[in-house]
């Protein structure tokens, strides 16, 4: 038996304020603090979409705070 809803096989690539990627149900109301990164497909599709974008999976406050330290 089937119980997928039309819709269901359509996903976006969403982001935090943290810059960690994750997939969402295109038809779900996304949560705060998350938005939409701008590429929608199959949940396969927008999973290789993340790995192909994430290369870094540390959160963007401590890249930017080790980038200070860099410079010091």
């Amino acid at each position: 038996m089937d119980n997928l809803e039309p819709g269901d096989d359509l996903w976006i690539v969403v982001y935090d304020t943290e810059h960690h990627y994750s997939v969402w149900p295109q038809d779900k109301r996304i949560p705060v603090s998350w938005q939409p990164a701008g590429f929608a497909g199959s949940r396969q599709e927008c999973l290789v979409h993340i790995r192909g974008i994430w290369a870094d999976p540390r959160p963007l406050s401590l890249r930017s705070a080790m980038a200070g330290d860099a410079r010091l």
